[in-house]
């Protein structure tokens, strides 16, 4: 009898404990499962607050961008309208801003100033008039052809009709220009200097003879004899003089540019030196 209460007891506690687990289990699982969706529509939410900056930024800078636009476009809109004169071209015609690329504009800042006194947009019209001028010189001589000319202060090389070569040189002064055909008769490297009488009358400081290839030559590395006169057209050791009147009757050009018109020429190229405007 007592063996039977044991029993019935020791059963019903088993049943007990397996109902206990059971129950704890399923809360368990059911606690797991709130927890991951919580931390799933946490990480939804963090995606759409990361979209929602972005959308903000994108926003604020297509903004700014518009805002910028519209005040270039109101700043153009207004320089167009009043188009302030900012010179005058040498023909008389108004210079505007609106009618000039900002280069022009620069160089109608440094501008000279004309007889009548206004200005002349100096540096376009002296680029336009030695691009022309190389054109006609181009059709005028033929090719092979070295062209002096004291107007534009360049040397052109004619290439074929409608191209030359052109470098810029240092010309004669004023009281010492020439003009004339004539030709090459040598070429000669590293050439010696020799003063003339009248250099030296002007200035008796000066030497017999200066060595070529030293700094102090003026016919820097190499010359080009013309015909059987005296004058040269030779490199420098004054590259500062290239474009201004400043020679005793030669031609000057810097180092590197007579380098190169040494190779093209050969003893017998003509030479032309003109000193108008008018070929």
């Amino acid at each position: 009898m007592i063996i039977r209460i044991f029993l019935s007891s020791l059963v019903v506690g088993l049943f007990l404990g397996f109902a206990s687990v059971g129950s704890v289990s399923a809360l368990s699982s059911g606690d797991f499962e709130t927890a991951q969706s919580i931390k799933k529509q946490s990480k939804i939410k963090k995606r759409a607050q990361r979209k929602a900056i972005v959308k903000r930024k994108i926003r604020v800078k297509r903004k700014a961008v518009k805002k910028t636009n519209v005040l270039k476009r109101k700043q153009t809109a207004r320089l167009r309208s009043k188009k302030p004169v900012i010179g005058y071209q040498s023909n008389g015609k108004k210079v505007t801003r609106a009618s000039l690329s900002m280069n022009s504009i620069k160089n109608a800042r440094h501008a000279k100033l004309t007889s009548r006194g206004r200005m002349s947009v100096a540096k376009d019209t002296r680029r336009k008039t030695v691009r022309n001028f190389g054109k006609r010189v181009s059709y005028k001589y033929r090719p092979g052809t070295v062209v002096l000319s004291n107007y534009t202060r360049r040397l052109y090389y004619v290439v074929r009709p409608g191209k030359v070569i052109s470098y810029p040189i240092a010309t004669p002064r004023p009281d010492e220009v020439w003009s004339g055909s004539t030709k090459i008769t040598k070429k000669k490297l590293n050439p010696d200097w020799y003063p003339t009488p009248a250099m030296r009358e002007k200035n008796p400081d000066l030497p017999v003879k200066v060595v070529g290839g030293s700094a102090a030559n003026p016919f820097g590395k190499r010359a080009l004899y013309l015909g059987s006169s005296l004058y040269r057209i030779h490199g420098t050791n004054r590259p500062g003089s290239i474009g201004k009147s400043a020679s005793a009757g030669c031609y000057r050009m810097r180092n590197g540019d007579i380098a190169k018109l040494w190779r093209k020429v050969k003893p017998g190229t003509p030479v032309v030196v003109l000193t108008r405007k008018k070929i």
